[in-house]
């Protein structure tokens, strides 16, 4: 009996420290973390854009990266100088119910993902906005190589007009 109950207790201690869950190989599983410095760098991004002044992207960007803005692709320059230009057309822009993560892919893929409610009021139209929107990140070698954003444009375009008609 001595012996039957010590094996039944090194059977619980091995069934017990045996690790239930199955850790997923594949290319597109992987971890998520939204305390890396990797997010840390696209919160400080996103924070420099809300300021008026995304020129420290020029320090984290690769510099023969791709930027996306819905469909429209621009260079570095291009894209800095596009998201400078809200600030001449908007006050009060703001990234309301933030959510920044970093993703780390099976595969090597690092991107980066930054949701939230953009909201800004109009300098020419007076008109208040509220979108949507859905950023992507990708790193390569320890920098941007791509950005992605996702919103609905109407509102910017409409007052990228207004500012158009009225400075020609």
């Amino acid at each position: 009996m001595k012996n039957f109950v010590k094996y039944i207790v090194i059977s619980l201690v091995i069934f017990s420290c045996q690790d239930a869950s199955k850790k997923d190989n594949s290319p597109l599983s992987g971890i998520i973390n939204e305390n890396d410095n990797k997010s840390k760098i696209v919160e400080k991004l996103a924070d420099s854009y809300l300021q008026g002044n995304f020129n420290i992207a020029k320090d984290y960007f690769d510099p023969n990266g791709k930027h996306y803005f819905n469909n429209l692709e621009y260079d570095v320059n291009g894209i800095i100088d596009g998201y400078n230009f809200h600030s001449i057309l908007f006050t009060d822009i703001k990234h309301n119910n933030r959510d920044i993560y970093t993703s780390y892919f099976n595969n090597g893929k690092i991107v980066t993902y930054h949701d939230f409610l953009w909201t800004a009021n109009s300098k020419l139209s007076g008109k208040s906005y509220s979108y949507p929107c859905h950023c992507r990140w990708e790193w390569k070698n320890e920098k941007i190589s791509t950005t992605i954003c996702y919103v609905d444009p109407t509102g910017i375009f409409y007052e990228v007009n207004l500012y158009q008609e009225k400075n020609q």
